[in-house]
């Protein structure tokens, strides 16, 4: 009897198709390790860009009126704040990568979904390894939310899986595509999740997973994170959740969620979900972290929600916000994000959320009001408490 490689040989002479033995299918994916699909060599991490105490950020405008339009809200409020950050413009695409590489930290403002942006988004997120994604969704009263009370903390894996683009056609009219992942990878991202819930004040994290379906690929993370959670089970509760049911709990009852864990198979889709349970993207901001490099974007951007005309005011304060706060003016940060919520509660609207105000009008009203005392602020809030 024929078994195992023969069996195959045997039914590709039959049908005409080409065989693919382990050791061919073995060396295409190391080939594809050695292309940088998926990382395996540690980051090359550059000094710090701080340079007579200013921090440099990259700002990546691309060539769209978009990407203009955000980058001179982003630079209005950080001069504004008088905080010293100094952004470098960066229009080529090029450029970017060395420019992030070089600066750690970047904001992003511009809006494309092409596949050559998309492909530029997985290099930086390959080659800069930043594993982890995070959002906050809130509800905002007034602001087309139907839920009170609902405040999720999203902090996803970014580039296993299906970051990897492993795909190849064996014969015509049949792809396969291959999602891999690693322990290592799994438990690099675990750490710093439960250690970011809890450095958030959260109580419980939800894991969301498909292990019934896939017991080797979402099963491995599961285990893993049980693992670890032993470390944290006095501060936080740990609960595993079928995709399925986190769905529905979103859009009937999102307020039952406190942080969601998920890999990247599902973290985009619900951070899509909870944004538009809480109002919409234009609200939110989101970073793609790694130990030493961050990439900051309006959760418009992340998304690649090309359904906009404008970036919408609220999403780039937000960004900012997570912006001063990684570079370690909180006492700023606090206060940018004070000012945005006074304009709520003054009643100053955009006219995506029904009111009559101008996005323009919503940065320069937050602008004038600023109280940030800049150089040396958080040591001021320090002796101040």
């Amino acid at each position: 009897m024929l078994r195992g490689a023969k069996v195959g040989r045997q039914l590709a002479r039959i049908s005409g198709c080409r065989y693919y033995s382990k050791s061919e299918v073995s060396a295409s994916l190391s080939s594809s390790y050695l292309k940088g699909h998926v990382r395996t060599d540690p980051v090359n991490v550059l000094p710090k860009p701080y340079y007579g105490g200013i921090h440099m950020v990259t700002l990546y405008t691309g060539s769209s009126i978009i990407g203009q339009q955000g980058a001179k809200f982003v630079s209005s409020l950080l001069q504004s704040s008088r905080v010293p950050v100094e952004v470098q413009p960066i229009g080529e695409e090029d450029e970017y990568f060395k420019s992030v590489l070089r600066n750690r930290a970047a904001v992003h403002v511009d809006i494309n979904a092409d596949e050559k942006s998309k492909a530029r988004a997985l290099k930086i997120c390959n080659d800069l390894d930043l594993y982890v994604f995070k959002t906050r969704t809130r509800s905002f009263p007034g602001y087309k939310c139907r839920f009170p009370c609902v405040d999720i903390q999203m902090i996803g894996q970014n580039n296993m899986g299906n970051y990897s683009e492993l795909e190849y056609s064996p014969v015509k009219g049949v792809v396969e595509a291959l999602s891999v992942v690693t322990q290592a990878g799994n438990r690099k991202y675990l750490e710093h999740a439960f250690a970011a819930a809890v450095d958030a004040g959260r109580k419980r994290v939800t894991l969301v997973n498909k292990a019934k379906e896939w017991p080797l690929n979402d099963g491995a993370m599961v285990e893993d994170a049980k693992e670890i959670h032993c470390k944290y089970k006095d501060c936080l509760e740990l609960e595993l959740m079928e995709v399925e049911e986190c769905i529905s709990r979103l859009v009937t009852n999102p307020s039952y969620f406190d942080c969601l864990f998920a890999s990247d198979r599902y973290a985009t889709f619900l951070a899509t979900i909870c944004s538009g349970v809480c109002g919409g993207a234009n609200l939110f901001s989101a970073v793609e972290m790694g130990d030493n490099h961050a990439v900051f974007k309006p959760l418009q951007t992340k998304l690649s929600l090309t359904n906009y005309s404008n970036l919408s005011a609220y999403g780039i304060i937000s960004t900012i916000v997570d912006l001063l706060e990684y570079l370690g003016h909180r006492h700023c940060a606090n206060e940018l994000w004070d000012q945005m919520m006074r304009t709520m509660d003054d009643g100053i609207c955009t006219v995506e959320f029904g009111g009559k105000d101008s996005d323009e009008y919503v940065i320069s009203n937050i602008n004038n009001q600023l109280k940030c005392t800049g150089l040396g602020g958080d040591e001021h809030s320090e002796k101040s408490e």
